[in-house]
């Protein structure tokens, strides 16, 4: 009979196979409306996720406690929270004078570049939100400010651009009509591990947190960027949130205990 070392790695050679298989069928986005990065940048991530058994956010059995049954369509999943996306804008009043995005709701005139930001936050979150509840998640949306739940799985982000020296910034929403390229930057963390910055602003001379402000990225939260434009309609963020959906899945599949009820 094949003694434990021998099982232990047919179970590995059996999750590759798992592995290589979900990213060889990742969907492919409609040409001009929107593509994720590379498909091996996202196959590290995960791996990274998967054989890391203290990650940022998400804890996974020991390869010692053996490869445990899949999670099934019955089996309970985790709420999920969707926290606002962030973002900047320029006030139409003052093509100068930087201002932040106004809350989600507010009353802007058409012509106001916060409007279209603020409609660019509602539509990632809503679309994530409609995306989980129909996969079967509990899904509830955060705005700021909201108490922050100590357990379940916490989606939150920003949009952010790349300046014309390679320095990432979060994206400002010039004009109304402003259709410049940016990515929505995602993460996905266990709530029940504290939080970490999702970046840092950069330092560098007369740099400042204020709107459009050089970040840097953390090196510690895995994070998945995917490519939008600034007047992306609810097409293109249905997409994305689908492909943030089925990530998820995918992983609580492989690693049932990945989460901590």
């Amino acid at each position: 009979m094949p003694g434990p070392s021998f099982c232990e790695d047919g179970a590995r050679q059996f999750f590759a196979y798992r592995l290589t298989g979900l990213f060889c069928t990742l969907e492919v986005p409609a040409r001009g409306q929107v593509s994720i990065m590379k498909a091996s940048f996202r196959a590290a991530v995960l791996a990274a996720l998967v054989f890391a058994p203290n990650w940022y956010g998400l804890e996974f059995a020991s390869s010692s406690a053996g490869v445990k049954e899949s999670q099934t369509d019955t089996s309970p999943k985790p709420t999920v929270y969707v926290s606002d996306f962030e973002i900047d804008a320029l006030p139409s009043e003052s093509g100068n004078r930087m201002a932040a995005a106004p809350q989600v709701g507010a009353q802007e005139p058409n012509d106001d570049p916060r409007k279209q930001a603020s409609r660019l936050v509602e539509q990632m979150s809503t679309k994530l939100v409609a995306a989980l509840r129909k996969a079967g998640y509990t899904a509830v949306r955060m705005h700021e400010g909201d108490a922050r739940p100590d357990s379940g799985v916490r989606i939150r982000g920003l949009f952010a651009e790349i300046d014309n020296e390679n320095h990432w910034r979060r994206a400002v929403i010039r004009t109304a009509g402003d259709s410049g390229k940016m990515q929505a930057v995602v993460s996905v963390a266990n709530l029940a591990k504290p939080d970490q910055a999702l970046y840092e602003i950069a330092n560098l001379p007369g740099n400042e947190n204020k709107p459009g402000a050089v970040i840097t990225l953390s090196p510690y939260v895995p994070l998945t960027k995917f490519d939008v434009s600034k007047d992306a309609d609810e097409v293109v963020f249905k997409s994305i949130a689908a492909r943030i959906v089925n990530d998820l899945t995918a992983l609580l599949n492989a690693n049932p205990s990945a989460i901590s009820q």
